[in-house]
């Protein structure tokens, strides 16, 4: 597996100014051979400057996208636009797969408006020529629960669509907020994953209506990483060349940042993985 760093974990601290870069800075720190981050913005930072650097530093860049993929802005062929722009983007950089994800927002599995069923086929139906359109690019897509859907709803999108180009990515704690089980999560995502998201929380929960979810260094929460790091090698399609990316979730206005990845990462070395 690739050890690699994760954007969100320096959300709030992120400079404006080249922070692809400063990400870059910060995989060379701390050793990371890979790196989940979004695309560059078209003002932003030069996308083929930041593959040659991740070239240059051996590190695998896997980019993210997202979008309303159940009731697109202008409908599946403006979709369709604002796809090929975001891969054409990667393409650039060097990126080989993509983490994709929805509007959880605006549609998950408790609202209804449409259904969940309804949700789930229309997902599908608009994601199969985004798959196709990654395919024809030489990408890899791997779709994210995030926050929105379990495991199972989201390769059941994954499935329908049926594409060698359109996968599984894995976070360790997006089942939380859905009702389910981080390791029920994983023997269903796993098996169909690409990539892979380190990420723990502490639970307090009170009443049904106040129930608090905190970040916190990995290993300290509530995620069994014991279990999830014997399915990872024994479950993954292509366990080597799978990234597996620390993201650290801290509180508002934290500056514990270098404290937590420490503590992190020892807990990494000391579980084996």
């Amino acid at each position: 597996m690739i050890l690699g760093l994760a954007l969100p974990t320096y959300s709030g601290v992120l400079p404006e100014d080249r922070p692809l870069a400063w990400l870059l800075d910060r995989c060379r720190e701390y050793g990371f051979r890979a790196l989940e981050a979004t695309l560059p913005e078209p003002d932003g930072e030069d996308p083929e400057e930041i593959g040659k650097r991740c070239q240059d530093d051996g590190v695998t860049w896997i980019g993210y996208w997202s979008d309303d993929f159940v009731t697109p802005e202008g409908g599946v062929d403006e979709l369709l636009v604002r796809a090929r722009e975001a891969f054409d983007v990667a393409v650039r950089g060097g990126i080989e797969k993509l983490i994709i994800f929805g509007r959880g927002d605006l549609h998950n599995r408790f609202t209804k408006a449409p259904p969940l069923e309804t949700q789930l086929l229309d997902a599908a139906a608009n994601l199969e020529p985004v798959a196709e359109c990654a395919a024809e690019r030489g990408l890899v897509l791997g779709y994210l629960a995030h926050l929105d859907y379990r495991a199972e709803e989201a390769l059941r999108i994954v499935n329908s669509v049926a594409s060698a180009s359109l996968r599984i990515a894995y976070d360790t704690t997006n089942a939380f907020p859905v009702c389910e089980d981080p390791v029920d999560a994983a023997r269903i995502a796993l098996p169909h994953a690409i990539a892979v998201a380190l990420k723990d929380v502490q639970i307090f929960p009170y009443r049904s209506n106040d129930i608090t979810i905190w970040g916190t260094p990995l290993g300290q929460g509530s995620v069994d990483f014991t279990t999830i790091f014997e399915l990872l090698p024994a479950l993954l399609p292509d366990p080597g060349q799978t990234t597996v990316c620390v993201k650290l979730r801290l509180p508002p206005d934290s500056l514990d940042h270098e404290a937590w990845m420490r503590q992190s990462l020892d807990f990494i070395r000391d579980s084996g993985l």
